[in-house]
């Protein structure tokens, strides 16, 4: 709690560490993601280990596919590596209190949508960080909740995962932007969104880079934070709402996490500006495809929620296009974004009255997540 605010923090993560791989099938045991240093790195800044996997190294900071992320030395030599990882969930409680914060929803490390393109190793590589997590967390479940991956590319497991995670007690499913190269509405998908749509689970789009097409597009940090980690963001917007995914789900509840919340403005006035139009002009074959509603529509519903940033100077007007319901508070802890003083922030703010700061704070997660 801070200045008499309870805090609900809805995207806070778990950095990659070995003891996630402990129970993979042993057929992909030996090649669980390894920590790797380079010993003649001086050109790669602080960016000189990473995890070896596939005969890939993620994250690199120079070449096609580069990204900025949390390499092992930061979290496998680190003092603070216990709360980080989540190896030691008594740290990672000591932290949630020094830092005011009353829940914590707990997401993978945005690697997780790059590990490998083999679907079958990366299905037993979220199957396992879900299983990790779960442990983990059972101690102080109260307090730290936890958002399932999955492994939508590899159909069967995609619905074993789901099953297997609800067991143990997720609080959301999570999936990226996109699924590799498959857009999220991609048929090949369908039976795993039916059998979801039944489980009443919440489904978080996080930020990665998910979409591989654009590592030949990224040449430096920058590229990386402003297309391949940041478009799957809009590619995910017209594959759930663009596509009819919440006319045919209409109990779906949908939250992106960490893309921030300007996007919106665009997406939603274009996608809405040719909506009617391309409804005149396309084959009408392609009318299966088209969502029912506009977009503003959808993110009117009350099922439509986002992670915005605290110091957003357009909070004011993301809450007219949305609703006071439907932003989160994030505190994405433990990156290194410099957000841990966020709900200062937004209650810092005079634009924001303190009804919306206590929404965002805390009621409207408890909406999307439930009950503690």
């Amino acid at each position: 709690m801070i200045n008499g605010y309870p805090i609900y923090d809805a995207d806070a993560h778990v950095n990659v560490a070995p003891p996630m791989w402990d129970d993979l099938p042993k057929e992909f045991a030996a090649r669980r993601p390894r920590p790797a240093l380079v010993h003649d790195g001086a050109e790669l800044a602080a960016f000189t280990a990473g995890w070896l996997v596939d005969g890939r190294m993620e994250p690199h900071a120079l070449g096609p596919g580069l990204q900025p992320a949390n390499p092992p030395r930061w979290v496998v030599e680190g003092a603070d590596r216990g709360s980080l990882t989540m190896v030691d969930a008594d740290a990672r409680i000591r932290d949630l209190n020094r830092l005011g914060i009353d829940i914590q929803l707990l997401f993978p490390s945005t690697l997780y949508a790059r590990w490998t393109a083999d679907p079958r190793f990366e299905a037993a590589l979220f199957r396992a960080f879900n299983r990790f997590i779960a442990r983990q967390t059972r101690p102080h479940s109260k307090r730290l909740k936890w958002a399932g991956l999955i492994p939508l590319r590899e159909p069967r497991e995609s619905i074993v995962a789901l099953e297997e995670m609800i067991k143990l007690g997720a609080s959301a499913a999570v999936v990226f932007g996109t699924a590799r190269d498959k857009m999220l509405c991609d048929e090949s998908f369908n039976d795993f969104w039916d059998e979801f749509a039944r489980c009443k689970l919440p489904l978080c789009v996080h930020m990665a880079a998910s979409f591989p097409a654009f590592d030949s597009c990224v040449e430096t940090f920058l590229d990386a934070h402003a297309l391949s980690m940041a478009l799957p963001a809009q590619m995910a917007l017209v594959a759930l709402l663009g596509h009819g995914m919440m006319d045919r789900y209409p109990e779906l509840r949908i939250a992106f996490m960490e893309f921030g919340a300007e996007w919106l403005f665009y997406m939603v006035g274009r996608i809405d500006h040719y909506i009617p139009r391309d409804r005149e002009i396309q084959p009408r074959i392609l009318e299966a495809k088209m969502p029912a509603k506009t977009m503003k529509a959808y993110l009117n519903s009350g099922r439509f929620f986002i992670c915005g940033e605290m110091e957003d100077p357009l909070m004011k007007e993301e809450i007219s296009l949305l609703g006071e319901d439907q932003l989160l508070f994030s505190s994405d802890y433990p990156h290194g974004e410099g957000r841990e003083n966020a709900a200062q922030e937004l209650l810092a703010r005079t634009d924001i009255s303190a009804r919306q700061k206590q929404k965002i704070l805390y009621d409207n997660p408890i909406r999307l997540f439930g009950e503690v």
